[in-house]
């Protein structure tokens, strides 16, 4: 039955050889017999054939019909993108670059994958497309330096990310800790500091809290180093600000006994005096301790 439907069209073919929609039938013939390659062949003579005539939004349906049959296709699949940029489809034209750099990424070829996420982002700046695909795409490529363990890479695209998107939690944290892993406190410090600042502006002290607390549970190696400590005199204030006094001074407390444990007493005075500045209704007992500190 198969075989007679194509000679059939065969037969019509003889009449009327540039007759478009019926080499389009033929190519739907050949996939239901199987005969894929046979199908992307038809599919993609008939998708040019299309586009010479001016006709791109046919050529464009057969080129979907090809990569469905064939997702490696490249030449197809350029040959699509190029005809939804023409066609002002630019945010279509950016999906089919992501999908193509899905593919990459799903068979473990994470350097063509990160390199189309790389064009598709240059399409995005080029083009008319929408803004949103900015940190769509550099939140793909930051995961792929992160799975390459490429961190300074990884830094450089978060801090495009945190440009874009100052409110995006996750681009603030891996800043801080991709400093830390290189290295670089003091910019690991700053990192933290801008986006406590941030949140202030819009006084979301409870989520600042959250977020420093994250921090100090995922990097406790940190707990004895200066940065640790840092860690906590934040966490102190957003406590402080968010209206927990009680527990900013609670935690203070344990870190002062702790740093002169420690014999670090210049650091041990910094906290005495941050819980004065709070104010706590026994303000005065810790003016008492940070004269017996001073003369100790």
């Amino acid at each position: 039955m198969m075989r007679t439907a194509m000679d059939e069209a065969f037969d019509a073919l003889r009449s009327a050889p540039t007759y478009l929609p019926l080499h389009t039938l033929m190519g739907d013939l050949l996939v239901k017999e199987g005969r894929s390659q046979d199908a992307i062949a038809k599919f993609s003579v008939v998708a040019h054939a299309y586009g010479m005539r001016g006709e791109v939004g046919q050529a464009t349906r057969l080129l979907r019909r090809v990569i469905q049959l064939a997702p490696m296709d490249m030449a197809a699949r350029t040959l699509l993108i190029d005809q939804l940029t023409a066609r002002g489809q630019v945010d279509e034209a950016i999906q089919e670059y992501l999908d193509l750099a899905d593919i990459y990424y799903h068979l473990a070829e994470l350097d063509m994958a990160r390199k189309t996420y790389a064009t598709a982002l240059h399409a995005v700046q080029q083009g008319n497309a929408s803004r949103d695909w900015n940190t769509t795409i550099l939140q793909r490529m930051a995961d792929i330096d992160l799975q390459r363990l490429d961190w300074r890479q990884a830094l450089r695209v978060f801090e495009q990310i945190r440009t874009l998107r100052p409110d995006d939690e996750i681009a603030r944290k891996q800043l801080v800790e991709l400093n830390m892993r290189l290295g670089q406190e003091s910019l690991a410090l700053g990192e933290l500091e801008n986006y406590l600042t941030y949140l202030g502006s819009i006084r979301q002290y409870e989520t600042a809290v959250i977020f420093i607390e994250d921090l100090i549970r995922e990097n406790a190696e940190a707990a004895g180093k200066k940065i640790g400590t840092t860690f906590r005199k934040a966490l102190a204030e957003q406590l402080h600000l968010a209206g927990r006094t009680d527990d900013a001074v609670t935690l203070l407390d344990a870190l002062g006994e702790s740093l002169m444990a420690e014999n670090r007493k210049p650091e041990a005075l910094e906290i005495i005096n941050q819980i004065i500045t709070f104010n706590p209704s026994n303000v005065e007992d810790y003016r008492v301790l940070l004269k017996q500190v001073q003369e100790s």
